[in-house]
């Protein structure tokens, strides 16, 4: 199974930037050979543009995963699955961003938001998504995090068992972490057990050019294996974003 991770630059768009960003993303979806592609977050302003990406993508094989910020009073930062040559809503979105609002009420409403509507299969393979800051649902600076709120175990084990039931897990990120070495820790713990985990972010400065001078090591996207960090088997030389490829 071949995974895709695209990231592009932070950027605002014009009219002509935005169709070109959308006829951007049909052509490299239908041209691509991959089962599955995560897109960094809020690569698209509209969710009309993501419908009509739906309407005229030819791939049969390939599904991919994007967010759309919609109105915060309704749904922040919403799911959406490119499956089957259609469009689904998942009907859920982010639940928190930071360690403080990590609360039992928080960590509760996300456990059930992964039982009900973020886990999907592809070819065969188990996803499940817990999106940005929602890692915080583990802590530690280094080494393999651990789940947050240690006293509720009821809460630990529902989450436990969501991962041991997934084969995959994603984590869409919209910013790059400071604090990196917290940021690994958590994607180790997603990938522990022999889980793959993937994150992607939004390119910021030069990184689209160390990432392809050092897939392997750079911060933009990262792939691990079993709590390892794991090489692409292709980065593609695009000047407009950074894809890579990975085969599980």
């Amino acid at each position: 199974m071949k995974i895709q991770l695209f990231s592009f630059p932070e950027k605002r768009f014009t009219n002509k930037e935005r169709q070109s960003r959308v006829d951007f993303i049909i052509r490299k979806i239908n041209d691509s050979d991959a089962d599955f592609i995560m897109f960094s977050e809020h690569v698209l302003n509209r969710k009309e543009d993501l419908f009509l990406i739906g309407k005229r993508i030819k791939n049969r094989h390939i599904s991919a995963l994007f967010e759309i910020t919609e109105s915060k009073s309704i749904s922040g930062n919403r799911l959406y699955l490119l499956k089957n040559n259609r469009i689904e809503d998942l009907e859920t979105h982010q639940i928190f961003a930071t360690s403080d609002k990590a609360t039992e009420k928080n960590v509760e409403l996300l456990i059930e938001e992964i039982e009900a509507h973020r886990q999907f299969k592809i070819s065969g393979k188990s996803f499940l998504v817990i999106q940005c800051g929602e890692n915080n649902i583990l802590k530690g600076n280094s080494g393999v995090a651990r789940f947050r709120l240690q006293k509720k175990q009821e809460l630990e084990l529902r989450f436990s068992e969501l991962l041991d039931s997934a084969d995959v897990v994603l984590n869409p990120v919209h910013s790059p972490w400071k604090r990196q070495g917290c940021f690994l820790s958590r994607l180790r713990a997603f990938s522990d057990g022999g889980r793959y985990c993937f994150s992607c972010t939004r390119l910021f400065g030069n990184q689209l050019e160390n990432a392809k001078k050092k897939p392997e090591h750079n911060i933009t996207q990262v792939a691990m294996h079993n709590t390892e960090r794991i090489a692409p088997i292709m980065t593609e030389d695009d000047s407009l974003c950074l894809i890579q490829t990975y085969k599980i």
